[in-house]
């Protein structure tokens, strides 16, 4: 192909594009594309909205027991076997938290016509409070409630049942040494009988001696104590029903 045919191509492509630009340039100014527009808001025009009837709906699902298979042959297992349960901790019956942490000792009890004032040791962690009748415990024994008060026995309620505790008796085990008696001095003893016999060493204790350091002795000192702290704590008791 020379040179003189390759021109008259060109020339003929760029007549028939500029012919074709005309032709529509004269088709746009005649109208073409003038009448187009969108439709007016016309409810009617838009097709109904579809009606489910929710009853007869059925679902495609198949029974529970067709799907028994998923559990028999796990899909995360290596051999698609169930795994077995480890027996033991299961069978074992469960221990109530309540029942194990309730472990009080009642030391003290105040009974009167219009109060009644318990004090229990709460042995685990060796903490005492006063509790009236009526009232919850407070700190780890919260939820027990003081129901009954007896002279010698309390009893709380909680969420697992009732609870009775006795009253501490002291058993003659334990406790504080009693207090030495000391002797008077020697201006305060009484002066020698005359005709009495100087007591010799190794001689057996005169009878006041001996029943002083009797056992009833020491038994009537241990009460005086206990009736000694038993008002101490009615003392107490008074004032902080006072405070309230």
């Amino acid at each position: 192909m020379n040179f003189r045919s390759t021109y008259w191509w060109l020339s003929a492509s760029l007549m028939a594009g500029a012919a074709w630009s005309a032709l529509f340039a004269l088709a746009g100014l005649a109208g073409l594309g003038s009448r187009y527009q969108p439709l007016g808001d016309d409810a009617s025009l838009a097709p109904p909205v579809p009606v489910l009837d929710l009853q007869r709906a059925t679902s495609q699902l198949e029974p529970v027991s067709a799907y028994a298979e998923i559990a028999e042959r796990p899909l995360f297992n290596p051999d698609r076997r169930p795994m077995p349960v480890e027996q033991g901790a299961q069978d074992s019956e469960p221990v109530e938290a309540e029942s194990a942490t309730f472990d009080v000792v009642l030391t003290s009890v105040l009974l009167r016509d219009d109060l009644g004032i318990a004090v229990v040791l709460h042995s685990p962690s060796g903490t005492s409070q006063s509790v009236k009748l009526g009232e919850e415990l407070k700190g780890d024994l919260a939820g027990w409630k003081l129901v009954e008060l007896a002279p010698r026995k309390a009893v709380f309620e909680g969420a697992s049942g009732r609870k009775e505790a006795p009253l501490r008796v002291f058993d003659g085990t334990g406790g504080q040494a009693p207090t030495a008696i000391e002797a008077p001095p020697a201006a305060e003893q009484p002066a020698p009988v005359a005709g009495a016999q100087p007591a010799q060493p190794g001689a057996p204790p005169v009878a006041g001696a001996a029943a002083a350091d009797s056992p009833e002795a020491r038994a009537e000192l241990i009460r005086k104590r206990i009736e000694e702290r038993r008002r101490q704590m009615r003392e107490e008791a008074e004032r902080n029903r006072g405070n309230q």
